[in-house]
């Protein structure tokens, strides 16, 4: 909901969690399922350019799926240790919502990767398939975050700032701005990243680039983007004087932007190998000549 003059502040009434019968479901979570399964339609539909079937592609991300719930759960833990000492059977609840999305990426490459191997799946072709599914999924799983009022940070002046009209958020611990005159909705910011990332991303695919392209440049794109955004946030634990998320969007930054690099020294853009050529292995296996990854 919209007060004031244009934008002069947000006034918005969260809504942490839907009642379905005896069960408590979150908005989040919602949002997560829709954006899973609408950037994995989406892989699949441009996966046959790299010569993998959708059935792989299906049957990695139905893999995929348990690494995602997995890994995004104990990244989110992992930054909000005190909500679950001494309780910490609430660590399961994962429908309550408090997942991280690094970590549900991460997750869900290590528990398709086996399947990858198995069926000779280049990986940096499977990689950049599904780049553009992800700021898709991000961009249903941040509406979810404003829906119930997750993701927020410190007092703001600025003319999009959050005014919750009820106490009932999902972020723990919001600073007293975010009731009386306004705080940072990081989620709204991250949301804007990614409608300018997706479309640009789906541009560059227009053209064939060398494998592992488009995946690196999305990863350069948004760890450099969530880096800066996450400075804004309360609520979770600093390492070092930087939150983990911004941890690992400084490697992501630093990986994506070597090899992009690299790819510019060399002063051409070869493009990706056919269906059935040898492909750069993944990381772990020989070095490739055109990975740089």
């Amino acid at each position: 909901m919209l007060t004031g003059p244009l934008l002069s502040v947000i006034h918005w009434h969260a809504y942490p969690s839907i009642d379905v019968g005896p069960v408590s479901l979150s908005p989040h979570g919602i949002g997560i399922a829709v954006g899973y399964a609408l950037g994995g339609t989406l892989m699949a539909r441009r996966a046959e350019r790299w010569g993998i079937s959708r059935d792989h592609v299906w049957n990695m991300l139905m893999r995929a799926v348990v690494g995602v719930i997995i890994g995004a759960r104990l990244f989110y833990v992992a930054g909000h240790l005190n909500q679950y000492w001494p309780n910490v059977i609430d660590i399961v609840k994962v429908w309550q919502g408090g997942v991280v999305f690094y970590g549900g990426v991460f997750g869900g490459i290590l528990f398709a990767y086996p399947y990858m191997r198995r069926n000779s799946l280049a990986f940096w072709s499977v990689m950049d398939a599904a780049a553009p599914g992800f700021p898709l999924g991000l961009f249903f799983g941040r509406i979810g975050d404003l829906i119930v009022g997750d993701h927020l940070g410190g007092a703001s002046t600025l003319p999009f700032a959050f005014v919750f009209t009820s106490p009932n958020v999902a972020h723990p611990n919001p600073v007293p701005a975010c009731f009386i005159s306004g705080c940072h909705q990081t989620a709204l910011y991250d949301w804007w990243n990614v409608i300018v990332l997706l479309p640009v991303v789906l541009l560059l695919d227009r053209k064939r680039w060398p494998p592992g392209f488009l995946i690196m440049f999305t990863a350069t794109w948004y760890g450099s983007a969530r880096f800066f955004v996450d400075f804004a946030r309360t609520g979770t634990a600093t390492y070092l004087g930087l939150r983990g998320t911004q941890w690992i969007s400084l490697v992501l930054f630093v990986v994506g932007s070597t090899y992009l690099i690299r790819l510019a020294r060399r002063g051409g853009s070869p493009p990706q190998a056919p269906p059935g050529e040898a492909e750069p292995s993944a990381p772990g296996e020989a070095e490739p000549s055109a990975s740089g990854a």
